[in-house]
């Protein structure tokens, strides 16, 4: 497995666009070798793709978008959409936002949250109705709103004005759109070739059909070519009249299958153990175990579960740097329980609430492999 390396991550990456000269040094220096990209040199924009890893990208060397690779970047941990894209917006690691996975459990609400449409994870009122804001929750301002130049945010319809999107885009307009050809032409009317400034565009398609078909797909790979098809199309030309186009993504999938599925419920003894449901990711399960099981709870993965996954406590995960660097929000260890389990190989561990139906992913992420961890570096100037 391996670890996050936050000295050439997603944020030294957003470090390298955003640092002004006038403004104290980040705790994730910028990217050395491109300075230039700064907001105070150029009009810049970031295209986040949703999954797309950087070993995705190499085994398509014949791609526009493999074709301005200039290397790759690690995500956060764990590599997943909502800690990545709020590091994108914050521009910390959960270290500091701690923002801990698609479900998160915060103990200033009593709840387990699905953070970014912003409910519990029982999927009742959304946090909202009971006068909650993830401002709230999440533990750092958005970047946006410390800029002193005009930026902007290009999200799907229906992320557009979410709570959550709301939150972490503050400081910046937002812009919606219904398919990728609105997405480039949004892009287009909004640069300014002679004038700093920062347009953030997210596109979530190639993640969605990876989790329903698998990375590997048909489905997967013809959407891969028409969105390579658009970048060509429509970025290259912004790129020649002098804007920087930045393209990088938050995690990439792996594929797994039923055979590699653990089900909790399959093994009671082991739910037994936990006080709350599991949090984090199905590939990165985050444990809050009784306080007098620890040790019985570790018995039980060595002996039943070794196969599929490694056991860590949580916070030696911390110590470790695994969610970044410095000082450490101070509900970080409250959202990663007192273990872990990394899953190994394509295994992935799965609890299901009583009002929750079953489902399957293909394409899963949160784990530590590379085709997770790492995305690509794309850059058009």
């Amino acid at each position: 497995m391996l670890i996050p390396d936050y000295n050439n991550s997603i944020l030294n990456l957003v470090s390298a666009i955003t640092l002004r000269p006038d403004t104290s040094a980040s705790e994730y220096e910028p990217l050395p070798h491109f300075r230039d990209m700064r907001l105070n040199n150029s009009c810049v924009v970031l295209l986040i793709i949703d999954g797309l890893g950087d070993k995705y990208l190499q085994s398509r060397p014949g791609s526009f978008l493999h074709h301005h690779r200039r290397g790759k970047l690690s995500s956060v941990f764990p590599p997943t959409t909502a800690t990545a894209v709020t590091s994108f917006f914050t521009g910390v690691a959960p270290q500091q936002h701690a923002i801990t996975g698609w479900h998160t459990y915060f103990k200033e609400l009593g709840a387990v949250g699905t953070i970014l449409p912003f409910i519990p994870r029982y999927r009742g009122p959304c946090f909202t109705e009971a006068n909650i804001s993830p401002a709230q929750l999440v533990q750092h301002d958005s970047l946006l709103s410390t800029l002193n130049i005009p930026s902007h945010v290009v999200l799907p319809h229906q992320f557009s004005d979410s709570t959550y999107s709301q939150t972490l885009s503050e400081g910046a307009t937002r812009h919606g759109y219904e398919n990728p050809a609105e997405m480039f032409e949004l892009i287009r009317q909004l640069v300014n070739p002679q004038h700093p400034g920062l347009i953030i565009a997210y596109w979530p398609g190639l993640d969605s059909l990876a989790h329903t078909h698998g990375m590997d797909s048909p489905e997967t790979n013809a959407h891969f070519i028409d969105l390579d098809k658009g970048c060509r199309n429509s970025l290259a030309p912004l790129a020649e009249q002098g804007v920087t186009i930045v393209i990088t993504a938050d995690h990439g999938l792996i594929d797994t299958c039923e055979e590699r599925i653990i089900h909790l419920e399959d093994h009671p003894k082991l739910s037994s153990l936990l006080t709350l449901p599991l949090c984090g990711e199905p590939r990165c399960a985050f444990c809050y175990v009784r306080s007098d099981s620890g040790k019985v709870f570790e018995r039980y993965i060595k002996e039943n579960l070794k196969f599929a996954c490694q056991l860590r406590k949580s916070e030696e995960l911390i110590r470790e740097g695994y969610f970044g660097k410095g000082t450490a929000s101070s509900r970080l260890r409250e959202r990663v329980g007192e273990y872990t389990l990394l899953m190994k190989e394509n295994y992935i561990i799965k609890d299901r609430l009583l009002n929750e139906n079953p489902f399957n992913l293909i394409g899963v992420h949160g784990g530590l492999s590379a085709e997770e961890l790492y995305v690509p570096l794309i850059i058009l100037k």
